[in-house]
């Protein structure tokens, strides 16, 4: 599976500011870490705030904040939202056997990538630092 890379722009942004979640973070520290422009970064978070993924926080000191908490957010729901899609589109018809089939697979796949979490991430990261220590 292929994910696009606003979406995976998208992910790692979302990774950030649920490890800084007890503050706003700004797009200009995020498009310095991810070396991206603003001007993307602005059209991620567009999305990712149309479909209630983060919220912003004004004035100084603002920024951008998780809207729900980190283990209530998955990793479907941020793909979903940067790519505004539901299920594979084969672009086939219908009733044709592979379109079903691809359906099927998408299906199988974002199924699975709404049962990951931004805390299950978290938690796989810190496991796999005790385990090299």
């Amino acid at each position: 599976m292929k994910i696009s890379s606003r979406a995976d722009y998208a992910a790692k942004a979302m990774l950030e500011l649920s490890i800084n979640h007890d503050r706003p973070v700004t797009l200009s520290y995020l498009a310095r870490l991810q070396d991206i422009s603003i001007s993307y970064l602005e059209q991620i978070f567009a999305q990712l705030r149309k479909h209630g993924l983060v919220k912003s926080v004004r004035g100084p000191g603002g920024g951008y904040i998780l809207n729900r908490p980190m283990d209530e957010i998955s990793v479907g729901d941020i793909v979903r939202a940067i790519d505004n899609i539901s299920t594979l589109d084969t672009g086939g018809e219908e009733n044709d056997r592979t379109h079903r089939l691809w359906r099927q697979l998408s299906t199988m796949v974002y199924g699975h990538l709404d049962t990951i979490s931004l805390a299950d991430i978290h938690q796989a990261a810190d496991k796999d630092v005790h385990q090299a220590a």
